[in-house]
């Protein structure tokens, strides 16, 4: 009998902290837009800046697509060079002018895993269930003075996912990436800030920076001047630049 009551306990409590993680991501998309807008959703077209000093801009452009096909694409520009990487379905390559190479090298599986975190629009944490993903509530935490739910989600290859919600405004402050290999973990630090509605009808954040574990500022910010969200996408970005 004693088996059986720690048994429902353990059913119970799961369930409860399933419900409480289901209901701060239902009103992180409520304070974002909705989500039946969120629905609608199938490609971001980012440009900005990528501040690297006072007076020091370098253009950048980032564009996650789930429609037609999906895909990540980002650039890069500096002193009249442009750096490129693209990624689309289960293949991409990067183009890197700075390093003295005037031709693609491919992306590999290990770039791909960690570019399909990046290549959802809507965000992982959007019917995450219909994904594959898990979701669990790891309590409150304090950032920086702002009180956040942390929420880990995990997808179906074993990368995790860990959000910090900021528990007034719902809105996701800060991101954590780790995407286990064969050989060691690679982790990915951001803050997110500037949120603002778009055209479209959802919140987006139009300034992010890299930070590490310790949240000390990992070079400049990017600060986009312009999201479009469900734009004309052009699919020539993700073909391979011809070598020069």
């Amino acid at each position: 009998m004693r088996n059986r009551f720690i048994l429902l306990f353990l059913f119970l409590s799961g369930s409860l902290f399933a419900q409480t993680a289901d209901d701060i991501i239902n009103k992180h998309f409520e304070a974002t837009g909705g989500k039946d807008k969120w629905a609608r959703v199938v490609a971001i077209h980012y440009n900005g800046n990528y501040v690297l000093g006072p007076g020091m801009l370098a253009p950048v452009v980032q564009l996650e697509v789930a429609k037609p096909f999906k895909g990540t694409y980002s650039e890069f520009s500096w002193q009249g060079m442009t750096n490129k990487r693209a990624m689309r379905a289960d293949s991409g390559w990067r183009y890197n002018p700075f390093s003295g190479k005037r031709e693609t090298d491919p992306l590999s599986p290990n770039d791909i895993r960690s570019e399909k975190l990046d290549a959802d629009p809507q965000g992982l944490l959007f019917n995450y269930k219909e994904k594959g993903y898990t979701v669990e509530y790891l309590g409150t935490d304090d950032m920086d003075g702002t009180d956040v739910f942390k929420l880990r989600l995990t997808t179906k290859e074993g990368d995790m996912v860990y959000y910090y919600i900021d528990a007034e405004t719902y809105y996701i402050l800060k991101e954590v990436k780790r995407v286990k290999l064969k050989d060691k973990e690679e982790k990915q630090y951001a803050t997110f800030s500037d949120f603002r509605k778009t055209d479209f009808g959802v919140v987006i954040p139009f300034s992010y920076q890299q930070v590490d574990e310790n949240g000390n500022e990992q070079g400049g910010p990017v600060i986009f001047t312009k999201v479009e969200v469900n734009g004309v996408v052009d699919a020539t970005l993700f073909d391979k630049p011809k070598a020069k």
